[in-house]
């Protein structure tokens, strides 16, 4: 297929090298000319423009871009996207995104692949990036039935799971499993660097190891991702946040008592439940 890809970053430069590497002719957008050149150079398409009018080429059309344009997109970029092509996004939320492009377009799909890394820009995509990741899309009673086949089936094609939801209950799972551990990251981050005892925090740093590493990673990923998050699921995660407050609170009360049967008992239901959610 010609594929436009309006945005090439981490999601949408990778995405172009894995479909090129399947055989589809890839049209990338980039930002700004210091981008397109640099995208040129790494080769995460087959052509690549500033210009959205190349958009005019392609059959199906991935949007690749920050939140807040995919909510506001500017009239030039609707305007430049064929009424026959099929199209997704690949935000992380889903209802807003949705809500303004099915008024947009008719073809369009929403859609999220749950893959990612801390990096950021027209330097960190990588071929590799969506093997075996699960990938929601979210049509709605108004989604055209060939643009969910088309869009599934290349999706599957990229070496990913495939699952459906609505764009709510999206938005609902991923506050808890995706959005929430940003913040309880930040937060860890920022309780291990002791600013009142600099010889504790300097050992901290010294001891820190792969389980703060891993613990912590998603909190040194891209910050303005993380605002607008945010900003556009604002009550799911004020919801997941408080949640976890209440259990934080159950194991703070089991230690404060001394309670260590309890205690015992909670962290290995929580050990048990944990393989539920790690394939």
């Amino acid at each position: 297929m010609k594929i436009g890809i309006v945005g090439l970053g981490l999601i949408g430069g990778s995405l172009g090298l894995k479909l090129q590497s399947l055989n589809h002719t890839i049209y990338g957008i980039a930002n700004n000319e210091f981008n397109k050149k640099k995208a040129k150079e790494k080769k995460l398409a087959n052509f690549v423009s500033c210009d959205l009018n190349l958009l005019k080429e392609c059959e199906l059309i991935i949007l690749a871009l920050p939140i807040k344009d995919l909510i506001n997109p500017s009239e030039q970029l609707v305007a430049s996207i064929p009424k026959e092509s099929f199209v997704t996004d690949v935000g992380s939320v889903k209802e807003p995104i949705v809500n303004k492009w099915e008024n947009l377009h008719p073809l369009f799909i929403g859609s999220h692949p749950m893959a990612g890394t801390e990096k950021k820009g027209v330097d960190s995509g990588f071929e590799g990036l969506f093997k075996n990741a699960m990938w929601v899309i979210t049509p709605t009673k108004n989604s055209d039935l060939t643009a969910i086949q088309t869009i599934s089936e290349l999706i599957k094609s990229m070496d990913c799971s495939i699952c459906q939801a609505s764009p709510e209950e999206h938005d609902q799972a991923a506050s808890q499993i995706s959005h929430l551990p940003i913040f309880l990251a930040s937060a860890l981050i920022e309780a291990a660097n002791t600013k009142n005892n600099q010889s504790l925090a300097e050992l901290s740093q010294k001891l820190a190891s792969t389980g703060f590493s891993d613990t912590s990673r998603v909190g040194g990923g891209n910050e303005q991702l993380s605002l607008e998050l945010a900003m556009n699921n604002q009550i799911n995660i004020l919801n997941a946040i408080n949640n976890f407050k209440n259990k934080l609170n159950l194991l703070e009360s089991l230690i404060k008592e001394k309670n260590w049967e309890l205690l015992s008992k909670k962290l290995a239901e929580a050990k048990k439940i944990r393989k539920n959610f790690i394939n």
